[in-house]
């Protein structure tokens, strides 16, 4: 395959797991509650520090998927390698999560609040940029990576621009439910990352 064709490779069964993953790792239904409260008292900006946050997001992650590998070279990183290390970023990740803990960043006060924490590390933190540089590889592919990351930010803009209809739809447990769930899912997929990682780096495993 060429490589304008490699570039724009694109398979549904892979972009729907490739969307579900990335989801999963952002954690759009789960920063709800987080979202609320480093917003409280700006409900009357919330939509716009939702889009300019989700902008920005998207911005970083687009970089990493189109430009990921290009950091690779410089620093002479190979595929397996980031597996490896996005993987363990994931299942830190993950357990976060299901200590109720959320990111590690999570709980710096919010200073700009869109750019951060919002943006970053909340939405493209470390575990989402892992997933973008990864599923912009074969399997999958640039454009495949493009198209996930601008989905999951139109996802992300309106789930968090109904902050308040979803926390009431979910409750408090309801919320904190799917957010275990969903960490649960990051962590499998975080030891399927290690595992495919270290048989490319170790052939013999």
């Amino acid at each position: 395959m060429s490589g304008i064709a490699s570039f724009f490779a694109f398979d549904t069964a892979l972009f729907l797991e490739a969307f579900v993953l990335l989801f999963a790792v952002v954690d759009a239904v789960g920063t709800v509650p987080i979202f609320i409260g480093l917003t409280e008292g700006y409900s009357g900006s919330r939509r716009k520090i939702v889009k300019h946050a989700v902008v920005i997001s998207t911005v970083i992650l687009a970089l990493f998927a189109l430009f990921g590998w290009l950091i690779f070279d410089i620093f002479g990183i190979n595929i397996n390698d980031f597996r490896v290390a996005g993987g363990i970023i994931l299942f830190a990740v993950a357990v976060d999560h299901l200590k109720g803990e959320g990111d590690r960043s999570r709980g710096l006060e919010p200073s700009n609040i869109a750019a951060f924490p919002l943006a970053t590390p909340l939405l493209a933190g470390p575990g989402a940029i892992s997933t973008v540089v990864i599923i912009s590889a074969p399997p999958y592919s640039p454009f495949l990576a493009l198209l996930v990351v601008a989905a999951n930010g139109a996802l992300t803009y309106a789930v968090l621009s109904s902050s308040d209809w979803v926390r009431k739809f979910l409750g408090q447990n309801g919320t904190v439910a799917l957010s275990r769930i969903t960490a649960l899912l990051i962590a499998a997929l975080a030891v399927s990352f290690v595992a495919v990682g270290l048989k490319g780096l170790f052939p013999g495993l």
